[in-house]
């Protein structure tokens, strides 16, 4: 049975952990404030040059002078600052922000902080690394796309995609794969990457198409479509046909919209097809409509009364994109037929695009 004196003694020992944690939450907050006004007042004296040589306005290099002449007690607080600062602007500010950076020692740090056994300082250090965009660092960030730590892999792809090197593209799709047990880094964090290579990149991405991959094969994919790969076309004409994943089957036909051309449409065209997977025949519409040739306007015509309304919304809306040919089979599907909705919505939404009159 509860006794009084048990209820009293454990309501007294609630109530001073109560007491406890709202001390403890109060006492961390004045901390926080504390260390806030304190690097507020620390900055102080030079957040004015740290401005100004952020907006390139530092013509008589006094801004510069400045921060180069900052003691190593200041800098603690300064250098972060410069940091951040380095991450908003683009342009001249950023040679003379890493310049700062470098008098300092804070690039050659970041080198030797990518070895740390801290992974907030590996992933601190391949952070400012990648702000410098300095090629150079390229081979020292490779290893990282190794990295035990998911956040260190993460910053890795981030970084060397902030640099843009082409060298490093069959590393980063490389990096997709799983990693001693663990999953690999997300493949839109690696197609933005890649994307940010350029047309160097081209040679990894045809390798990255042959993959056994699914993962890689599929990043790869998109990426070709939408930097424009055309060299990639004859591996993605493959993929639509055969490969064993329906992701990547879509993907590459998604690409090949952008990258193809005429004698693609036969291609794209025979995947729109009964029986084939759902999201696969919509791209393949969609693609079509991409490629932009009459050459599709037989086969996308032929979908308009598809009983898939999305895929005939699709249809119609991708015969809007091969100009006349296209508009010449809308304009000619009967009032009352099935294909009649698709074709109706299509036109409207045109002429509401060009102006009233502009299919007429």
């Amino acid at each position: 049975m509860i006794t009084q004196g048990l209820l009293i003694g454990v309501s007294v020992v609630v109530a001073l952990t109560a007491v406890g944690l709202t001390v403890l939450v109060v006492a961390a907050k004045l901390v926080r404030t504390h260390r806030e006004r304190a690097t507020e007042a620390a900055l102080a004296p030079h957040r004015m040059p740290l401005l100004i040589l952020g907006s390139g306005e530092d013509d008589d290099g006094a801004a510069m002078a400045h921060l180069l002449a900052v003691d190593h007690q200041a800098w603690r607080t300064v250098g972060p600052a410069v940091t951040a600062m380095l991450a908003k602007v683009r342009g001249e500010p950023v040679e003379d922000l890493v310049l700062v950076l470098r008098e300092h020692g804070d690039v050659d740090r970041a080198l030797a902080e990518l070895g740390s056994r801290s992974v907030v300082t590996r992933a601190r250090a391949a952070y400012l690394l990648g702000l410098v965009r300095d090629r150079s660092h390229v081979p020292h960030l490779l290893p990282l796309l190794r990295d035990r730590s998911a956040e260190v892999r993460l910053v890795a792809v981030r970084a060397l995609g902030a640099i843009g090197d082409p060298l490093a593209a069959g590393d980063v799709l490389r990096a997709l794969h799983s990693v001693r047990g663990h999953v690999g880094v997300p493949a839109f964090l690696a197609a933005e990457a890649l994307l940010s290579m350029g047309t160097g990149g081209a040679a990894a991405l045809r390798e990255g198409l042959d993959s056994d991959d699914p993962t890689v094969r599929n990043a790869a994919a998109l990426v070709s479509g939408h930097g424009t790969f055309v060299s990639s076309a004859p591996r993605l004409r493959e993929l639509v046909d055969a490969d064993p994943d329906p992701e990547v089957r879509a993907t590459a036909a998604s690409a090949l919209g952008f990258v193809g051309g005429a004698d693609d449409v036969p291609t794209l065209a025979r995947h729109t097809a009964m029986g084939e997977p759902v999201e696969l025949r919509r791209t393949c519409a969609a693609a079509l409509g991409e490629v932009g040739h009459p050459l599709a306007a037989d086969a996308l015509a032929g979908l308009l009364a598809d009983p898939d309304r999305r895929l005939a919304q699709i249809a119609a809306d991708a015969l809007v994109q091969l100009g006349p040919a296209g508009i010449t089979q809308l304009t000619g599907v009967p009032d009352g037929t099935r294909a009649a909705p698709a074709a109706r919505g299509a036109l409207q939404l045109a002429r509401l695009r060009a102006g009233d009159g502009a299919l007429a």
